[in-house]
């Protein structure tokens, strides 16, 4: 790809946040939208934010479950490591793609593993297990939006029918499809293709060790609660009370509609989201944009917080320790 091809879609994004940032502030009284952010109260703020670094190491504990099976023996550190790295460069890439690249390189370049292998064969499972822990967290994103619209019906009647029904399906569709997994097995076996032999064997891996999966999937449910925790203090900072049943219920699609890779951090998607969703419950349009705000700003520090990490562990050649 073209580097010019690349400076344009990254242009693009960009000017994609910052003009949804800009059609949500136009329709908002400004003067009160700034009032609401600088009356925010610090010590919730910052006890949501050292919530949010918290579940990042519970994240990486996750990621290193995942990446064990396929043969990375790193210590949990490394993982907490690399992961932060990742939170920094997720500032500077469209939803998470950045973050995923630079732990993709950090583990390979600094893997400990069971058995020798090549770069460019440890770099592949890098991504397979960055994939895995994704693909993971999403689904147990989607059963928990659609718990919470099974569990609190008055809730669940503010969220859009066609929402609903798209995050039924999804949660529908991961169960199948771990039902079917037996019949794409045998599909694969029969495609003489050595990189659809080298995933079907990576997911035979997975599929024998439905302790890590389990282990996986709990660590996700506890990652999830924290976010929801996150969101009422947020709430409460801006001086307003987010029900938790709420956020169980419209929590996983604001964090499904950031993940699209069309701005720099979800910028605008997930204001916009909050807007929505937090509008629906009675919120003032600016204490619910405030509410995006502030967990945009706790994506930055946390951010931060991974580049002084990526500068401690740069000069390192091996193991960033």
């Amino acid at each position: 790809m073209k580097k010019s091809t690349v400076v344009a879609g990254l242009l693009i994004k960009a000017l994609v946040g910052l003009g949804l940032m800009a059609y949500f502030l136009s329709d908002l009284d400004l003067s009160r939208f700034l009032v609401t952010l600088r009356s925010a109260r610090l010590d919730y703020f910052l006890l949501a934010l050292a919530a949010y670094l918290a579940g990042k190491l519970i994240t990486a504990a996750r990621w290193a479950l995942l990446a064990r099976p396929l043969g990375f023996a790193n210590p949990l550190k490394d993982f907490v490591l690399f992961y932060y790295i990742g939170m920094f460069f997720n500032l500077f890439a469209p939803s998470t793609l950045g973050g995923d690249a630079g732990r993709v390189f950090y583990l390979s370049r600094n893997r400990t593993e069971e058995s020798p292998r090549s770069r460019a064969e440890s770099a592949g499972l890098a991504l397979i297990s960055i994939l895995a822990d994704r693909a993971i967290g999403l689904i147990v994103l989607v059963w928990a939006g659609a718990a919470g619209l099974l569990l609190f019906p008055q809730y669940a009647s503010l969220i859009p029918q066609s929402l609903r029904f798209a995050t039924f399906a999804l949660a529908a569709a991961a169960i199948l499809g771990w039902a079917l997994f037996p019949l794409g097995d045998r599909v694969a076996a029969k495609i003489d293709l050595p990189l659809v032999q080298k995933l079907r064997g990576v997911a035979q891996t997975y599929r024998s060790r439905q302790g890590v999966l389990l282990q996986s999937i709990g660590l996700s449910l506890v990652f999830h609660l924290i976010q929801l925790w996150i969101q009422l203090l947020a709430g409460r900072a801006l001086g307003f009370d987010i029900p938790w049943a709420y956020a169980l219920v419209f929590f996983p699609m604001v964090d499904i509609l950031s993940m699209l890779p069309v701005s720099f951090s979800g910028i605008g998607l997930r204001e916009g989201a909050y807007l929505f969703f937090l509008g629906r419950l009675g919120v003032g349009a600016e204490q619910a944009v405030a509410c995006g705000t502030l967990w945009l700003a706790m994506l930055i520090v946390s951010g931060l917080i991974g580049g002084v990490v990526f500068i401690l562990c740069r000069g390192s050649t091996q193991r960033p320790a």
